[in-house]
């Protein structure tokens, strides 16, 4: 009896989880984490409340807290609004906060939250069956696995601005949400009901999901070893790691890149040393890795006030990443869009100021802009190796269409590097006449040959046939005219529609040039099939300006 009124006159736990108040000042902080921390990457939450009445009046709180903030982020003085993350350590945490989520002002106002529980008889929580009504949940269900709306995605049939799902039980076990990221806990779990919740924020989604988050507020992780003891403990092993875990890892990434760098007398804020130093292909790509790893890290991490000492430093590395890749043509994807959101828009916003698009592939050299780009080199050193690696990209690219001729420039080019090395001047000079002759691409001669359709097939003849590419001036006038009769024929037989996709008229044509060539009687027959292989995929090569 007297336990009876003590019961009586105390709350239960349930009561206290459940009270509106308590619930709304969790509802504003989930949102604000959210808001700061996974809305950036475009992810979604779950929320788990102690009963199915707390789920239910979270989402009024919810409601409320999203009308608050979007006050609050309105009201932000003009002045501060674009300010970037290592532009406001001065400031207050809450304004930085407000700053960051004026960011996603439009998506905060936008976001819908909804309940998913299941149904009783006689229902006194859900009186009128909106949140459990079986129909009603599934759509729910199949609304927030579809992505946010983006600027690449915006068909309402494949995005759904549904960011939160509050559950009491629902959705813990079997549910496959990629889209989410972040578990918000409001009761308690224990064995296989927590690592079910766990794994459902670990779901991968692509490079952009380095992580899943679980927000503790009922105190699971306190006990968290009691809750995982019916497990062996390589089965749990790193199922629940603190954030804090992630802090060492920052500092450690980031000594290992910027040590890749300084290591080879590269000073970070030496943009040009470090590119030049960068020029190795198997650094660049160790470099790519150790950026990568240390960026994600700092994703993570962010913003937290741990992270933002790494600001700095990683504006810098992506600045290098990218010149590095511009300038080796090295055809990577530029580091932004292998990281989260946050650290992209940090990385993007400070690559444009710069005035570079990462969006925008290098400068070719046949650029009509190109000499100009190459005025914002300020040593010479920086002009020749931005016109050298212009030059081998440009005749890399085209060597199939004319192999002759560009085999030919390779070594030119790497003459006047060898013959020029270290000084700088010159050598900028005889390669900005070398880019003029490059530009020009294939002049007439004494042939008579059309430069673009018929002299690189008289190239690729007088490989075949002479020493080092050189014939006899009777030779040459065979070859001439053999290439005449064969690229004639060859037009003729490519224009049939999908000629490259029916085996058999390649087969005949390939037959065809190997009698042809064997008739003229300008090679032994047994190289006559390699020959005829290497003119046909000249041909495929050049379909768009032999057939016009």
């Amino acid at each position: 009896e007297e336990m009876e009124r003590i019961k009586a006159k105390y709350a239960t736990k349930g009561q206290v989880m459940e009270a509106p108040k308590l619930v709304e000042a969790k509802a504003r902080d989930m949102l604000r984490h959210y808001v700061q921390n996974v809305l950036p990457n475009g992810f979604k939450a779950q929320v788990v409340a102690v009963s199915r009445r707390a789920a239910i009046r979270y989402y009024d709180a919810f409601l409320k807290a999203r009308a608050e903030l979007v006050d609050e982020v309105t009201a932000l003085p003009e002045r501060l609004a674009g300010l970037a993350d290592d532009e406001m350590g001065h400031l207050p945490d809450r304004t930085q906060f407000l700053i960051r989520a004026h960011r996603y002002l439009g998506d905060i106002r936008l976001m819908e939250f909804a309940v998913v529980i299941s149904g009783k008889h006689n229902d006194d929580v859900d009186t009128t069956g909106e949140w459990s009504d079986r129909a009603k949940v599934d759509a729910r269900i199949e609304a927030f696995k579809r992505p946010y709306p983006s600027a690449e995605n915006s068909d309402p049939q494949k995005t759904s601005r549904l960011g939160f799902l509050l559950v009491k039980s629902m959705l813990l076990t079997g549910f496959d949400a990629p889209v989410e990221q972040v578990l918000y806990l409001d009761r308690q779990m224990k064995e296989a009901e927590l690592l079910q919740a766990i794994a459902r924020v670990n779901r991968p989604n692509g490079e952009r999901k380095s992580a899943g988050y679980v927000v503790d507020y009922y105190g699971v992780a306190r006990h968290l070893k009691e809750a995982l003891a019916a497990y062996a403990e390589e089965d749990i092993e790193g199922a629940l790691q603190s954030l804090k875990d992630e802090i060492p890892k920052l500092r450690d990434r980031h000594h290992r890149v910027v040590s890749l760098l300084e290591s080879r007398d590269a000073d970070l804020d030496d943009t040009e040393a470090c590119v030049d130093v960068l020029a190795d292909e198997k650094l660049r790509a160790e470099f790519h890795v150790l950026l990568k790893s240390f960026l994600m890290t700092l994703d993570l991490v962010l913003p937290r006030s741990d992270a933002l000492p790494y600001i700095k430093d990683a504006k810098q590395l992506a600045d290098i990443q990218i010149r590095a890749r511009n300038r080796y043509r090295s055809g990577e994807r530029p580091i932004g869009s292998e990281v989260g959101a946050k650290v992209r828009k940090l990385i993007d916003d400070h690559i444009i100021s710069l005035g570079i698009d990462p969006r925008i592939p290098p400068m070719a050299i046949t650029d009509a802009d190109f000499d100009k780009h190459l005025e914002t080199h300020r040593s010479p050193k920086a002009k020749a190796s931005e016109m050298e690696h212009a030059l081998r990209y440009h005749i890399r690219k085209h060597l199939d269409e004319d192999p002759e001729l560009f085999e030919a420039l390779s070594k030119r080019l790497d003459r006047i590097l060898t013959d020029l090395k270290d000084r700088w001047e010159e050598l900028v000079e005889a390669l900005r006449e070398f880019s003029d002759e490059v530009r020009a691409g294939r002049q007439e001669d004494d042939t008579g040959l059309d430069p673009e359709t018929q002299a690189p097939f008289l190239g690729v003849l007088r490989q075949e046939v002479g020493k080092d590419g050189e014939v006899s001036d009777d030779d040459l006038h065979k070859l001439v005219e053999a290439t005449v009769g064969l690229v004639e024929h060859i037009q003729q037989e490519i224009q049939l529609v999908g000629f490259w996709t029916r085996a058999q008229a390649q087969d005949a044509l390939r037959g065809w040039i190997v009698q042809y060539l064997d008739d003229i009687g300008i090679l032994p027959y047994d190289r006559l099939p390699a020959m005829a292989d290497r003119l046909l995929e000249l041909a495929k090569v050049n379909h768009h300006k032999l057939v016009k």
